[in-house]
């Protein structure tokens, strides 16, 4: 009876393990989806913003991005509409709770961010002063994006995901503190017109990378697999 009793209790194990790893087959399809239209309606927009800054030759256009969540969700509200509905599961409730929280915290940090910045500006007469107390958003939303990207990796099983979402965050940020590519265009003997459009349309360029690095790919990577 014992013997019967570990045999059943080890039959339920793998009866739960393969239903765990079937769950994270299709949350892995459905989600790979997800980073995929969420990575081109962020590139879209990244193209827009730095259209609009380059033609001001001001960074009013990063208001766009306050739109950027509301054009997500109304594409994944439609797309779910098209789309069966992935059975609830530990596995999905994870990685929706990852980018919920990874959503939460990029909204409140940007709106933060603005109205520090605009702080900056209003309370220090001296340009290089107001230049240092500012927050620079761009790298740090971009180190958020990958950390969101290497946990749902985590939680797939997915590890090129994982390396995906380092990798890009790291390689981002690297350049848009680095100033590589600044420096470079300033030393070539660019006009003073077009060095402030490459700083004002630089954070688009970066977004636009990762999107494409950390999204796009990796989620067409995803949703093309087999279940």
């Amino acid at each position: 009876m014992e013997e019967n009793a570990n045999l059943t209790a080890e039959r339920s194990l793998e009866i739960i393990a393969e239903q765990i790893e079937r769950s994270r087959n299709v949350v892995a399809k459905d989600t790979g989806q997800s980073l995929y239209l969420s990575g081109l309606a962020t590139m879209g927009t990244a193209v827009i913003v730095a259209l609009a800054n380059g033609l001001s030759a001001s960074p009013n256009g990063h208001l766009l991005w306050l739109v950027l969540p509301f054009i997500i969700w109304l594409i994944m509200r439609i797309h779910d509409r098209k789309q069966a509905q992935v059975p609830v599961s530990l596995v999905g409730t994870l990685v929706g709770r990852t980018w919920w929280t990874f959503g939460s915290i990029v909204i409140g940090f940007y709106l933060f961010a603005l109205i520090w910045n605009f702080m900056a500006l209003r309370l220090f007469d001296d340009h290089t002063t107001a230049a240092q107390a500012m927050v620079t958003i761009t790298p740090v939303i971009i180190l958020l994006m990958g950390m969101a990207v290497a946990i749902t990796g985590h939680i797939l099983k997915r590890r090129w995901l994982v390396l995906f979402g380092i990798l890009g965050g790291l390689l981002v940020a690297f350049c848009e503190y680095s100033g590589v590519i600044g420096s470079i265009i300033a030393y070539s003997g660019a006009s003073v017109k077009t060095i402030i459009v490459f700083h004002v349309i630089k954070p688009c360029l970066s977004v636009f990378l990762f999107s494409l690095i950390g999204l796009v790919i990796p989620g067409w990577m995803l949703k093309k697999q087999n279940p």
